[in-house]
């Protein structure tokens, strides 16, 4: 009997062979092909489409607003309606598009410092227009705003004057006045309304510079709510916007389609035949892998 003893098989660990059933064998050629499906997951969700959370309550009733994955609205955001970008960057490449108004877009903070990092408001105002804000309505170069349908007819956004105003009007609403108390200390909103302490008449406060938008949150006090919006910190360069937000894909009993993108042969082919396609080539591979071995059997 032969000294010599053939080794028997390292049988690997159990974690690697659940990892391998999932991402096949670990050869060059099956890491080129995850590689390039990571690419382009991250070249969609850099420049085409991605989901956005809701920080605030600003664009109540339309969206709610609330980190808890249960509660608060999760949107959809086009990100190459308005042109291309670096992924994960605000340096542009080239542009095709332009907000319109009331569209409802997703953009970095202008504040560096805020705890917030991505924003969703509805712009009002477009470059180069006079915005001021009178008796709760918006007016555009000296002309009322109407506001959209989805709105409530009783939206009223505030300036400071219509603050003063109220607070002196419900002065025997003592959490009312509180609350209109608390919102002019905390924010004193200076773009965009009517000239008051503090706020002068120039162009400066009142038209939007070229590449800058004006925008406003959905609630308002008539709700008993304040937006911190471009009443506060001013105006949105184009650089920050992300890009338009066209449904609430979270939570499902609140799904809504708000541009009708998901209605078109294109978007349908985005949300749809993209995750359909990956999925697809992940089965052929698997077929293929699995002919391949019956064939060596």
């Amino acid at each position: 009997m032969s000294d010599q003893h053939e080794a028997a098989p390292t049988r690997r660990p159990l974690w690697m062979r659940l990892l391998q059933s999932f991402t096949g064998p670990w050869t060059r050629r099956n890491l080129l092909g995850w590689l390039a499906v990571f690419g382009l997951f991250l070249f969609l969700k850099g420049c085409v489409i991605d989901q956005f959370t809701v920080p605030t309550g600003s664009m109540e009733p339309t969206i709610h607003g609330d980190p808890n994955f249960f509660r608060g609205d999760r949107v959809l955001v086009n990100k190459w309606l308005y042109g291309l970008r670096i992924p994960f960057t605000t340096r542009w490449l080239c542009h095709w598009g332009a907000p319109k108004r009331w569209d409802i877009v997703v953009f970095r903070h202008p504040d560096p410092t805020s705890p917030h990092r991505h924003l969703i408001k509805r712009v009002v105002a477009l470059p180069g227009e006079r915005v001021v804000l009178h008796h709760g309505r918006v007016t555009i170069d000296g002309e009322e705003l109407p506001l959209p349908p989805e709105l409530p007819p009783d939206t009223y956004y505030v300036n400071n004057v219509d603050m003063q105003a109220m607070i002196v009007r419900w002065e025997d609403s003592i959490e009312q006045r509180a609350f209109l108390s608390m919102v002019q200390s905390e924010y004193p909103m200076r773009y965009g309304v009517e000239p008051a302490p503090g706020v002068a008449p120039a162009d400066e406060y009142c038209v939007v510079p070229d590449n800058c938008y004006y925008v406003l949150g959905d609630n308002s006090v008539s709700a008993g709510q304040f937006s911190v919006d471009s009443r506060v910190w001013g105006w949105v360069p184009r650089e920050n916007l992300l890009g338009r937000a066209f449904s609430v894909w979270w939570p499902w009993e609140r799904r809504r389609d708000f541009t009708g993108f998901s209605k078109t042969w294109w978007g349908a082919a985005l949300l749809y035949g993209i995750p359909g396609c990956i999925v697809l080539y992940e089965v052929v591979q698997r077929w293929r892998r699995r002919r391949s071995r019956q064939r060596a059997e």
